[in-house]
Order: structure tokens, then sequence, then C-alpha cells
């Protein structure tokens, strides 16, 4: 008959055994990929969540500055105007060797005045987007 302590050796041993199967199971078949996938998703969905920004105004101009992660290299970026309201809508572009993902960010900011979006100007520079636009003059 077996000892205690040889029997919790030999449990432990079989353990480690189904631990390291299940880990090549995961590494070599498609839930590794999935796994993956999921994995980048949610870093990516993350890191677009980090965008801030910042509205500042004068007499004339409101002016918006849009700070974006450092990883954010690829995508499009879209910003509308509907009454006193900027929308600022990501979409971000993901690819590495075997796979493609696309994940979005949208964002809708109070502008402290109404703006003429037809006069707006933008300027990308160091991960930041600054706009620069005009008040809307009361007619």
């Amino acid at each position: 008959m077996k000892q205690e302590g040889e029997k919790k050796h030999e449990l432990l041993a079989n353990e480690d055994i189904l631990f390291e199967v299940i880990e090549q199971f995961f590494a070599s078949s498609p839930f590794h990929e999935i796994l993956n996938s999921a994995e980048a998703l949610m870093t990516t969905s993350h890191s677009l969540a980090s965008i801030t920004t910042d509205v500042t105004e004068d007499d004339q101009f409101v002016y918006i500055e849009i700070q974006f992660p450092d990883h954010f290299v690829e995508g499009d970026i879209a910003l509308e105007v509907k009454a006193q309201y900027l929308h600022l809508s990501v979409q971000e572009k993901m690819k590495t060797d075997t796979t493609s993902s696309f994940s979005s960010f949208t964002k809708t900011i109070l502008m402290p005045a109404k703006i003429d979006e037809t006069n707006m100007k933008s300027v990308w520079k160091d991960q930041s987007l600054h706009v620069t636009a005009p008040k809307q003059t009361t007619q």
C-alpha cells in the first residue's frame, strides 16, 4: 500500500500532465486564435476608450483638442456638428499577420457655443487632432 506522501506526489504529477495537455490543446487549435483575437479586441477597445478631449473658447473660436493613444496609426476619424453638439467617431483598423480587426469609439461633446461647421479647420500633430471652429454669428 502506498504511503500518503507518495499518493499526493502522484496526484500532483497527474495534475501537471493534465494542465500540460490542456495548454497544448489550446495552443495548437483554432481556440488559440480565438483567444488571441478576443484579447486583442479587449485591449484595443480599452485603449480607444482612452481618447481624451479638451474644449476651450475665446470670443471668436471654439478650440477642440482630441488626444489619441500612441498605438493609433490607421483609422477613420469623423467629426459632425449638430445643434450645439460635436459628435466624434473613430474606427480603428488593426492588422496582424493572420487577422484583421476593427474597433470603434464614439463620443458626443457639448460645445460652449454654436459653431460654424463649414469653416472648421483641423490639424493632426503628435497623436492629437486640433480643431479650430469659429463661433456662429447671430443674424
